[in-house]
């Protein structure tokens, strides 16, 4: 019952936020460097990390319920 309280495009979502996250940090943070926005590329970077991580972390997470329920 536990594990079946979120919607089923948990995994889409998942999926958008890794996606993004490595698009993030591979291409914008590269063309914020080359045009030197400082300011751009840190967010960029800073963004991408947060993406990177809630997708990674909800992931691991909906594994671990899926397993214990």
């Amino acid at each position: 019952m536990i594990g079946e309280m979120y919607s089923g495009y948990l995994y889409m979502a998942i999926a958008i936020w890794i996606f993004s996250g490595l698009f993030n940090l591979g291409v914008d943070r590269t063309n914020y460097g080359q045009f030197e926005m400082k300011k751009e590329q840190k967010a960029s970077t800073v963004l991408g990390w947060i993406n990177l991580s809630l997708g990674i972390l909800t992931f691991t997470g909906a594994m671990i319920i899926k397993l214990l329920v």
